[in-house]
């Protein structure tokens, strides 16, 4: 009783200091362990705190936590906010005390306020019911918009329009739902609940009130998420019901028929399974699909989840409506987190996220970008640029001119200046796109400080579709990074999130696996002239001179361009060229995998290509 005692006290001095705020990013679910007959809520009300009062049946005896714990109460186990249990296999909190043990918590990635808010406001599909781009239109709402079921037909009978955009009104478009503060996202849902009871009571006949109960499903769900509200699930769960039971266009059913799907898996004996890929089968659109990888989240069930994703991302990546939710699903910072338990003690966790986000491998959709910006003097310009040819990276930002700390000039240095010195093939582009600022006061700052990279205004800054379709995100702390192939196809799209937890060179490591590929494909149809001229281009065997010193520059020939040296050599019958190429790779491979104490995917291409290297030269003798 003591601890619990400075534990309750010490989470009401947390729920009040203005700088950890965790409202909204943390909460304590009390179990009892000894079978009390309230489960000790009587207890925790005493001691002021609201914490939910759970029972543990069998108490120490249980499995699970023989399994979770496994050892003597009291005592925590965190759990991530997409639900993974950390099990940590020593330590104890006895040098430190409960205040600075929050602190702690509440200063870990998987409870940053942004990330938390986000994941609150897809995980509550309330995407599902705000559009994407443009002001919302009662008569094309985005449930018939993602449906391709056309505008409807307005009557008298039909609730006002004023009434609609009222309701509208309550749901934050992002990224500024992700920032806004957690008391005020609540009394938001809070309200579109209230407006929502209000018109169904006022036009309970109307031919339309199917969208007013789609967004008080919304907003309750968005309670329940956002504030851990259970009764506010179990009022959204009656509502889907009754709009099961009226009249309501094909298609736009899809979050009522989540919200009911999720009262059925709450059963511990549900099939989650089945129950999902029957979803999927009556209703395999765009909507249904997200709708079912959202139920394969609830359920940890990562291998359906991938396959819906992948099949979402395959067949409607580019359609607008669900713009969103593609962003969220492609975003590499909630990818990695969604599998990983919250535990980031030791140097390998920060070094194994540095390197995940920062990988170059392209996402997993085929996506286009194709922009009208704004030159600094009012004239039209287009990203990409026809007949340009070039790779572009455009990074989004607001305006950093005021802002000491912004990162937006460090790392057009770091990112891009830098390697287009070194590539010395003046085939990458930067652009710099900024959402808001003066174009004047933007031009005399340059005049000044130059960037290196051409700047442009965005159109309407945060309100340009651009925003919702690249899942722009923090652009206020730190640019927002898009690279674009010579064809104006998306090759990456690096969030805020992702940036500010990257390590390495996203934007070159991107490129330069391109590079290998062209080599492969010159090789696999036999063009070795080919092969040959991008190999050499690439990876030159004499360092290229600096024009300003005369000197060799001391470039580092990376690993995609030794491996694709390398296979030129081997092609060239000149197999010990390609080993010595091949085993560099395979060294630094090494040497980075035990940086990362992580057997990676590179040190696997590296290693076997080094050992079919080898092979033939023990052949050969």
């Amino acid at each position: 009783m003591d601890d619990l005692k400075e534990l309750a006290e010490a989470w009401k001095q947390v729920l009040v200091d203005p700088e950890l705020k965790p409202q909204g990013r943390f909460q304590i679910v009390a179990m009892n362990m000894d079978g009390l007959p309230d489960a000790g809520e009587g207890i925790l009300r005493g001691l002021g705190v609201n914490w939910q009062a759970l029972k543990m049946p069998g108490g120490t005896d249980n499995p699970v936590y023989e399994t979770f714990v496994g050892r003597e109460t009291p005592t925590f186990l965190t759990v991530s906010p997409t639900g993974y249990a950390a099990l940590y296999l020593s330590g104890s909190r006895s040098d430190r005390t409960y205040e600075r043990l929050f602190g702690s918590w509440l200063a870990r990635s998987w409870a940053k306020p942004r990330y938390s808010s986000q994941l609150q406001s897809v995980y509550s599909a309330e995407f599902l019911v705000m559009p994407a781009q443009g002001d919302f239109d009662p008569s094309a709402p985005p449930e018939c918009q993602a449906s391709n079921l056309g505008k409807l037909s307005r009557t008298e009978g039909c609730v006002p329009v004023d009434t609609h955009m009222a309701i509208q009104a309550c749901f934050i478009d992002p990224p500024f739902r992700y920032r806004t503060p957690h008391e005020e996202v609540v009394a938001k849902y809070k309200e579109a609940g209230t407006l929502c009871k209000e018109a169904k009571s006022a036009h309970p006949s109307a031919p339309d009130l199917w969208i007013v109960r789609n967004r008080r499903i919304a907003a309750l769900m968005g309670l329940w998420k956002a504030d851990g509200d259970l009764g506010a699930f179990e009022e959204a769960v009656a509502e889907s019901k009754e709009f099961l039971d009226r009249k309501y266009p094909p298609g736009t059913d899809v979050l009522a028929r989540l919200c009911l799907a999720r009262e059925i898996l709450r059963n511990p004996a549900a099939d989650s399974k089945t129950i999902i890929q029957d979803y999927v089968k009556t209703n395999d659109s765009a909507q249904g699909l997200i709708a079912a990888a959202l139920l394969a989240f609830d359920t940890g069930d990562r291998l359906l989840h991938d396959q819906y994703r992948q099949t979402f991302l395959n067949q409607f990546a580019e359609s607008p409506p669900m713009w969103t939710a593609t962003a969220f699903l492609l975003d590499r910072y909630h990818r990695y987190w969604q599998y990983h338990p919250p535990f980031v003690a030791g140097w390998t966790y920060g070094r194994r996220q540095g390197y995940f986000l920062s990988l170059g491998t392209p996402e997993e959709a085929n996506r286009r970008l194709e922009l009208e910006l704004q030159t600094l003097d009012g004239e039209p310009a287009m990203i990409p640029d026809s007949g340009d040819g070039k790779w572009t990276a455009v990074f989004f930002t607001t305006s950093w001119l005021d802002d000491k700390k912004h990162q937006l000039p460090g790392m057009v240095s770091r990112y891009f200046d830098k390697f287009v010195e070194n590539r010395g093939t003046e085939d990458v582009r930067g652009v710099v796109a900024v959402l808001d600022g003066d174009p004047a006061a933007v031009k005399a700052y340059l005049d000044a400080k130059p960037l290196g990279c051409e700047t442009f205004i965005v159109p309407g800054g945060l309100g340009n579709p651009v925003v919702r379709k690249l899942g722009i995100l923090s652009e206020d702390e730190r640019p927002n990074i898009v690279l674009l192939r010579p064809d104006g196809s998306i090759a990456l799209a690096l969030s805020g999130l992702t940036m500010g937890a990257q390590k390495d060179n996203a934007i070159q490591n991107a490129i330069e696996l391109d590079d290998e590929r062209r080599v492969d494909e010159a090789l696999a149809r036999g063009d070795l002239d080919e092969a040959k001229r991008l190999a050499f281009l690439y990876a030159p065997l004499e360092a290229p001179v600096d024009p300003k010193t005369q000197k060799k520059k001391n470039v580092k020939i990376t690993n995609p361009h030794l491996r694709s040296r390398a296979k030129v050599y081997l092609a060239m019958g000149d197999a010990k060229a390609a080993f010595a190429d091949a085993n560099e790779c395979f060294l630094a491979d090494n040497s980075q995998a035990g940086f990362l104490t992580l057997r990676t995917d590179e040190l696997e291409v590296s290693e076997a290509l080094r050992d079919r290297i080898q092979k033939v030269l023990d052949e050969a003798k």
